[in-house]
């Protein structure tokens, strides 16, 4: 890695290049910007040209001290993440060490996924908080001194989930700030931080990535083929690690089960849509409904484009013939409506909503949208 493998945010960088340059290293830095847009990638290369032997601007990537920081393992540098908090705090303390052998062997396995991709997001079977064991841990370990030579760093990632005990005992050691030891926390949820947390770091906007830049990117690192790389790129709506993400994934059969899903919506059969939501939900699955959801959004910005005849920025060319359908029967819709039903529907997703409730709103105002104006 280098700067050069950071996907976009030329302003972000520049902001930590400078620092560097300036030898005017704040004690903590807040990265913050939407899902996926590579923040802790970039808290990854701050450290790694922080701690390297050249001491330059930039790391150069062949000194011991960057190789162990590219795979995570420099005894200087800390990630901390979600964890699953109850076994965490067994014995008082958290730490992988009070995990069960499956755990532990999660938790190292993400770490070297993290290493080989930083745009690699930790989730953690039943890791719901940062909890307050971790942050004791990085208390004391702040306290001691380095193993090797420069400055103990703590990566603090998606730091929006730490407990309110856990935010407010690092908040303590923010305050006394160690003239050795930085902390770097990365966030998309800004505003779930604790506002005093905020003020304490040195805030790095991360803007979303462009569409092209997510396409480079893919057709770069990963290979695709240029058609596909273009269709995940829009799908991805600026989020690499969901980009990531969508190409395990069967996206003919996602896009056929998101209009299936419509027809059912629109049948006026409220037994087979209801079947059809009991289905979608069967395994309590967020990221399927999520999924769904955004192919639909998908569908109707496409159906939207087409609708003021536009010919450039439509997703699913491959399926014009089936939008034209649509659009012939349902010509005078209010499809802003329509894809504001499914943001909403995306936003109360995220929120942790019930899932047949999830699904229920976005069908029934689907329903009104598209029948209401025939």
């Amino acid at each position: 890695m280098s700067w050069n493998s950071i996907i976009g945010q030329q302003r972000a960088q520049e902001i930590l290049r400078r620092s560097i340059e300036q030898k005017r290293i704040a004690h903590a830095y807040l990265l913050w910007g939407p899902r996926g847009t590579g923040k802790d990638a970039l808290a990854i290369e701050f450290a790694k040209t922080l701690l390297c032997e050249r001491q330059g601007a930039e790391a150069c990537d062949a000194c011991p001290s960057c190789r162990k920081v590219q795979i995570l393992q420099h005894p200087n540098v800390k990630m901390v993440f979600a964890l699953p908090a109850a076994k965490a705090e067994k014995g008082g303390e958290g730490g992988e060490g009070k995990f069960q052998p499956d755990v532990r062997e999660e938790i190292r396995s993400q770490l070297e996924q993290k290493a080989k991709n930083p745009y690699f997001h930790f989730e953690i079977p039943k890791a719901t908080q940062i909890n307050i064991g971790t942050i004791r841990e990085i208390k004391k370990e702040s306290s001691l001194s380095a193993f090797e030579k420069g400055k103990k760093i703590f990566i603090i990632s998606d730091a929006e989930m730490m407990s309110d005990t856990s935010a407010n005992s690092l908040l303590k050691v923010l305050e006394e700030p160690l003239s050795d030891t930085i902390f770097l926390l990365t966030t998309s949820r800004k505003e779930k931080l604790l506002p005093t947390i905020v003020s304490r770091c040195q805030s790095v906007r991360c803007d979303i990535l462009k569409d092209e830049e997510v396409e480079h990117a893919l057709a770069e690192r990963e290979s695709i083929p240029p058609d596909q790389a273009l269709l995940v790129s829009r799908l991805a709506a600026g989020d690499y690690s969901y980009a990531l993400e969508l190409l395990s994934e069967d996206l003919v059969s996602q896009r056929a089960g998101a209009v299936g899903f419509l027809r059912s919506v629109l049948s006026g059969q409220s037994l087979k849509l209801l079947e059809e939501i009991e289905e979608r939900i069967a395994e309590n699955d967020r990221k399927t409904v999520e999924q769904l959801l955004t192919m639909l959004l998908v569908w109707f910005r496409d159906a939207l484009l087409m609708k003021e005849e536009s010919g450039t920025g439509i997703i699913n060319q491959d399926q014009r013939e089936d939008l034209n359908r649509f659009l012939a029967r349902f010509k005078d819709s209010n499809f802003p409506a329509t894809i504001g039903a499914v943001e909403n529907g995306l936003e109360l997703l995220r929120g942790n909503v019930y899932l047949p409730l999830v699904l229920l709103s976005v069908s029934i105002q689907l329903k009104r949208i598209l029948l209401n104006a025939k």
